[in-house]
């Protein structure tokens, strides 16, 4: 058993994740799942990266860019794939939609 130094905070013990969770606040979590997004993102989109641009994101939806009609065509047809692949990486899913801008 290590000794606190006189006066010192005493070391938090986390016994459950819930306990660890609390020490969080909402705005890190969503800046994670941010995080966490646009590093799958350019992962899933590959190649069509270049012509695929994730812009923003909402409660239920990402705004993606695209720079060609052809590109547009492709993600709008690939979107249910993309959308069930991106969702592998969250704890619950929260994307439901694709919205092309």
């Amino acid at each position: 058993m290590r000794r606190q130094a006189l006066g010192a905070k005493p070391r938090k013990i986390w016994n459950s994740a819930a306990d660890l969770a609390r020490g969080f606040n909402p705005l890190n979590l969503k800046l994670n799942r941010l995080m966490v997004l646009n590093s799958v993102w350019s992962k899933i989109s590959g190649a069509k990266g270049k012509y695929w641009v994730l812009d923003a994101a909402t409660n239920d939806s990402i705004y993606i860019k695209t720079k060609s009609a052809a590109a547009k065509h492709d993600l709008a047809g690939r979107s249910a794939e993309i959308i069930k692949e991106l969702n592998k990486y969250f704890d619950k899913p929260w994307i439901k939609k694709i919205e092309i801008i």
